[in-house]
């Protein structure tokens, strides 16, 4: 039951295609390599498959030196990770959640069978994969609920019958290195097993001028030991423990920005000199003097169990995952040099266990099919403490949440007639949930919880506002939660959701392509708030969507090229979306209505000997379709045209969303090129671009990442006989400094932000060792 697997990076540099790699069988010189997938949990070729996928090979991403998904996402079109100060961004097709505790992602995770439906899960390092899919649109039928707009399927090398093994250096100029390392091999006649490890060592890509030290640094060790076991011939039992340990200084790549309007502006002091508070390779946050002092630390430890017995006719396949993790961070929460917010202490804890069981036909006739049931449980505790300098308080925050979920599912394929077939997805779900929050203050100054207090010293950003010197608590904490949406509560409860989620596809086979149509329905459970500051900011509704799409995957030029075309329309109702609320927190809303719709186009083309262009494109139009009460941007040059009655809230109706370019995509040229007796040389140039989009749920025009395009180039060398290779690696040649998410800045005056940046330029040398 063993799957031979042959990965040729040039192949799979950029696919838009249909599924994961689980082969890759090599034709003649002329043609394009046959790849087959594994996306419906079946090996099938790419072009049978009905689905939107991109696929990138475990050695491509080595070989690129790619460590995060955040990086992987910029070469995919349609797809998109940045992160944040609560965790990271998922989106695809323009359609995502943002981060919050309170919920899982829109797009849903998986690594090796297992959901992983946490944000700073993100944070595991890619080691010793064997593929990356980005699977678009829900898929609801295979892979469950929190899968409304597509999802991750990640694999993990496996172990061989031989000894095989390696070892890559990346040193990357002014930032640090990384090594990748494993070995594999047959213990016994039926045993097997591969250990690999990731160590990475970086001091970041940027200066951080207030702490006088390099920010982001990277120091962590990632390791997997995999072992397999074939008791019978027709049994197959994989056990996979992977331990993950990394230390941080500095969080987030992030820096204050301010409008030119407030340049020459009469401000406080403590801002300092604004107009310095502009895109690039410095960080100006973090003040020591007060203790201030971004780090952070992260474990996590995951245990997957498969089994895979064939029955003859008949495959029964069993997924057993448990997987926990701790975070503890501490950040600057205004971004900048002026103390306004600092989160001193951020402290996660998450533990999940899940089981599937599967079988499976044959799919060796005109009817098959798969049918199984699912269970999970997960518990959730999350803590952390805020300093609110301008209203002299600590705000203490506690969250817990536990969920269970059951589900049944079954696909069935029917050939109905010669080159014809339809599938039916079913998935019913269960889901229970229960929650509880609490937010306190205290007065930082003294350290006594403001309750505790007969009357509180207004402090003076207040008194500017009118109030005076002194209040009674009860009317000051009123003051708070009228005018800064920030009060002291406590709140719980409990919900219980039913789900079912239908698809259909229809797929007709011609001599050099294939033509479908698919409705595919998903859905997102509902649940609680982890951020929100007012009480009545606490459950959120699920998020419903239903997908058309329709493709066709041509073969061109006698097998020399080929060509991928899909078109789609999604329509979502109530998405959650997480947005900063402007002064001190976040909350989720249920966006009524949106509408995603677009064309996507990827392709491969043997141009020559040893020439291959490959390269994808997407267009995309995401719009609300109805969003009222929407929080409005907040700016110093510009004016909402959106404003609603209330004077408080806008109307987003008609409106695009966040991270939704219209245009994305990527080119890939590679050549390679043997002389000599074993000598083998590659050459790949890179372009991936985007247009302009938004990097704010508030939409506001000034905080919109313009179009850009930027270039990656790398030149190898490999000994085909001792298996020797260097190699020299250039990313964005051209330093184009790009943001990947803002928001404003918390209680500073209209027109200030805290923006994420991406990388600039940087350079890598590296060495590896094959056997």
């Amino acid at each position: 039951m063993h799957t031979k697997t042959k990965i040729n990076a040039i192949t799979l540099g950029i696919i838009l295609a249909t599924g994961s790699m689980a082969e890759v069988k090599a034709a003649d010189d002329k043609e394009l390599e046959v790849i087959l997938v594994s996306a419906q949990k079946r090996v099938e070729s790419v072009k049978d498959v009905p689905l939107s996928i991109t696929a990138i090979s475990g050695k491509e991403l080595q070989s690129k030196n790619i460590n995060d998904s955040e990086e992987l996402s910029s070469r995919i079109a349609n797809f998109n990770i940045s992160q944040s100060g609560q965790g990271y961004n998922i989106t695809m097709r323009g359609l995502g959640s943002g981060p919050n505790q309170g919920f899982e992602q829109t797009v849903g995770t998986y690594v090796d069978g297992v959901y992983r439906g946490r944000a700073y899960q993100m944070r595991s390092a890619f080691v010793d994969l064997e593929r990356f899919e980005v699977l678009r649109g829900p898929q609801s039928t295979l892979f469950g609920k929190n899968t409304t707009a597509g999802a991750l399927n990640i694999t993990s090398a496996a172990p061989t019958e031989e000894l095989s093994g390696y070892a890559n250096l990346s040193y990357e100029l002014n930032n640090g290195s990384t090594f990748d390392g494993a070995i594999s091999g047959g213990v016994t006649e039926h045993f097997q097993a591969r250990a690999a490890v990731k160590v990475i060592d970086q001091d970041g890509y940027f200066y951080n001028t207030l702490q006088k030290r390099d920010e982001v640094g990277r120091d962590g060790v990632f390791s997997r030991l995999t072992l397999t076991w074939q008791p019978l011939e027709s049994l197959d039992v994989s056990l996979k423990y992977q331990h993950d340990e990394e230390d941080n200084i500095g969080i987030t790549p992030s820096q204050p920005v301010a409008e030119p309007v407030l340049y020459n502006a009469p401000l406080p002091a403590v801002f300092g000199d604004v107009s310095s508070y502009v895109i690039g390779d410095k960080l100006n946050k973090g003040l020591s003097t007060l203790g201030e002092n971004e780090q952070g630390e992260f474990k996590a430890d995951y245990w997957t169990l498969n089994v895979e017995w064939d029955l003859s006719q008949h495959v029964l396949s069993s997924v057993t995952g448990w997987q926990d993790y701790t975070m503890l961070q501490s950040n600057d929460g205004d971004h900048g040099p002026a103390p306004l917010t600092y989160r001193q202490a951020s402290d996660e804890s998450f533990q999940q266990f899940s089981q599937e069981l599967r079988i499976s036909s044959y799919n060796d006739g005109p009817f098959n099919y798969i049918a199984g049931l699912y269970f999970q449980t997960t518990e959730l505790d999350f803590s952390e403490l805020y300093r609110i300098y301008p209203l002299n308080a600590i705000g203490p925050r506690d969250y817990q949440s536990d969920s269970d979920t059951q589900a049944v599912f079954a696909k069935f394929d029917y050939q109905f007639a010669p080159n014809w077939q339809a599938s039916l997805g079913l998935r019913y779900s269960q889901e229970d949930k229960s929650a509880s929050r609490r937010l306190s203050m205290i007065e930082l100054s003294s350290g006594t919880p403001i309750n505790d207090m007969a009357q509180v010293n207004v402090p003076a950003t207040l008194q500017a506002m009118g109030l005076p010197a002194v209040l009674p608590t009860s009317m000051y904490l009123g003051v708070l939660s009228s005018q800064l949406g920030l009060e002291q509560h406590q709140v719980n409860g409990e919900r219980d959701e039913n789900e079912f989620n239908p698809s259909l596809y229809i797929s007709r086979k011609f001599d050099d392509a294939m033509a479908y149509v698919s409705m595919s329905t998903g859905s997102k459970a509902g649940g609680y708030d982890a951020r929100a500051n007012l009480a009545s900011n606490w459950q959120f509704e699920p998020e419903k969507v239903i997908a058309y799409e329709m493709g066709a995957k041509f073969t061109l030029d006698d097998g020399a090229a080929d060509l991928n075309i899909a078109v789609f329309s999604m329509q979502f109702e109530d998405l959650q979306t997480s947005t900063f609320d402007g002064v001190a927190g976040f909350y989720v809303e249920n966006g009524a209505e949106s509408s995603s719709q677009g064309v996507e186009l990827d392709g491969r083309w043997l141009i020559a000997d040893n020439w291959q262009l490959s390269g994808n494109i997407a267009y995309l139009d995401f719009s609300w379709d109805e969003f009222t009460g929407a929080k409005c941007f907040n700016s110093a040059m510009y004016q909402p045209s959106n404003l609603e009655s209330s004077g408080k809230t806008c109307d987003l109706s008609g409106k695009t969303g966040a991270y939704a370019p219209k245009w994305s995509g990527s080119i890939n040229l590679d050549y390679i090129k043997e002389f000599g007796s074993a000598m083998e040389f590659t050459f790949n140039l890179e372009s991936e671009f985007k247009s302009r989009y938004f990097t704010n749920y508030d939409l506001n025009p000034y905080t919109a990442q313009s179009g850009y395009g930027k270039v990656n180039m790398r030149f190898g060398l490999m000994d085909l006989e001792s298996g020797w290779s260097v190699a020299l690696l250039g990313k964005n040649l051209t330093d184009k400094m790009t943001s990947s998410y803002s928001t404003d800045m918390s209680f500073a005056p209209s027109g200030m932000y805290a923006t994420w940046v991406e990388p600039g330029r940087s350079i890598t040398l590296q060495a590896g060792y094959r056997f």
